[in-house]
């Protein structure tokens, strides 16, 4: 596909090439007037070893395309995120998949946006479209000697905290990022999504490093929370049997495997604030059998190191502790969940659960009856934390930071499994 200022582009990737850009991108193709229908960097999600989801936000009426290769300067194929025969369209989000490429290789990309005008069904028109920068990523695979991961939690589009969480995600630059729930108060509408989500402290935090994302329960709220897939679309599973469960993820990245796991409300599904219109507890019942399958998994089964995430804790040390199952208060952890998933956390030997929901960094060691980890991130305001890991040789190195307080709050250890 050719878009517009081609000679320029190609001159620029010269001048890059020759270290002679302070840049480490390409900046953005414009039309003549300099204004750009993107309204955000691309968000990276949904990364398999064979595939990857581009999100990016518009601010007019678009379509688009995603085009990459294997080197910078040889952006050869395009992918046109098509379905059922017709191309992305929306005046808010575009969405394009890539599939078809190779585990643990690199690849270069940039998204093109070509604003359009649909004044009714025989009446289209194409304005030029705008090439945006180039950005590389690796696919995800068993293929590498180490795996790391970042995690941060309960942003709240608390938009301060964002910018000193997106800071020390770029410090650490771990491969991939989980964002464990609550990134707002409650879908109220679309421009949230942009604002907290795609651009969060206007950073491009996930353009090469994919972003993971684990629901939390203010996640689920908001009138507009069920249309969070155009901005955070949905896993595809190769069973039909886990179509319902596209917010569960496994990713494999070298010695380490990544499971993300959603707990949803952290009311009963009775409670009179969701109007009968909750149904999470078939749901997290549901789950405990994907959860199965996934730790039975070759791209679980076969990793030294294992990983989960979800959003609201599954242990208390608190007898007394709310466990999302009554009407007053709201959960410190979630009972039912911790009755259906832990037992499958020990028996397959998952050494560490990250979670958040509390507001407040805790660690919980291992112990007999519990043979995982929990490690509960704290935030948005107090004790902001990016808690990261890198799994290399025989061991497991989980550190937790806390960026308000700029000080690490702790690190530890796992040996293989």
């Amino acid at each position: 596909m050719m878009t517009i200022n081609r000679r320029r582009f190609l001159e620029l990737m010269a001048l890059s090439s020759a270290g002679l850009l302070g840049s480490r991108y390409l900046p953005a193709q414009t039309v003549t007037n300099n204004s750009s229908p993107s309204d955000s960097p691309p968000v990276l999600q949904c990364p398999t070893e064979t595939g990857i989801t581009v999100v990016w936000a518009v601010s007019r009426s678009a379509t688009g395309t995603v085009e990459y290769g294997t080197a910078p300067d040889k952006l050869d194929r395009t992918a046109h995120g098509d379905i059922f025969g017709l191309k992305p369209f929306n005046s808010r989000f575009l969405q394009v998949r890539i599939d078809g490429l190779k585990p643990n290789t690199r690849y270069f990309y940039r998204t093109v946006t070509r604003p359009m005008k649909f004044e009714h069904a025989y009446s289209i028109k194409q304005e030029e479209p705008v090439a945006g920068e180039v950005f590389s990523f690796e696919t995800s695979g068993a293929g590498t000697r180490s795996g790391t991961f970042s995690t941060i939690n309960d942003t709240h589009n608390n938009q301060s905290t964002l910018k000193l969480l997106t800071d020390r995600l770029k410090q650490i630059n771990s491969s991939y990022t989980v964002w464990n729930g609550d990134l707002v108060d409650s879908f109220d509408n679309e421009n949230i999504a942009v604002e907290a989500v795609l651009r969060p402290a206007n950073a491009a935090f996930a353009a090469q490093n994919p972003m993971l994302f684990v629901p939390g329960n203010h996640d689920y709220r908001g009138e507009w929370a069920r249309n969070t897939p155009q901005a955070l679309p949905a896993w595809e599973h190769n069973d039909p049997k886990d179509k319902k469960f596209g917010r569960n993820f496994v990713v494999r990245t070298g010695p380490l495997a990544l499971i993300g796991l959603d707990t949803g409300e952290d009311k009963p599904d009775r409670h009179p604030a969701w109007a009968g219109l909750s149904y999470f507890e078939p749901y997290r019942v549901g789950q405990r059998d994907w959860l199965e399958r996934a730790l039975k998994s070759k791209a679980v089964a076969s990793a030294s190191f294992v990983v989960a995430f979800c959003h609201i804790p599954l242990f208390s040390p608190d007898p007394n502790a709310n466990g999302g199952d009554t009407l007053e208060g709201y959960a410190r952890f979630q009972r039912q969940a911790n009755e259906l998933w832990s037992p499958l956390l020990s028996k397959y030997g998952v050494q560490a659960l990250i979670t958040a929901h509390t507001h407040r960094f805790k660690y919980f060691p291992a112990d007999q009856t519990r043979k995982w980890t929990q490690i509960s991130g704290g935030g948005p305001q107090n004790t902001s934390t990016v808690i990261h890991g890198k799994a290399e040789g025989n061991t497991l190195e989980i550190i937790a930071d806390d960026v308000i307080g700029n000080k690490e709050l702790g690190r530890w250890q796992f040996k293989k499994r």
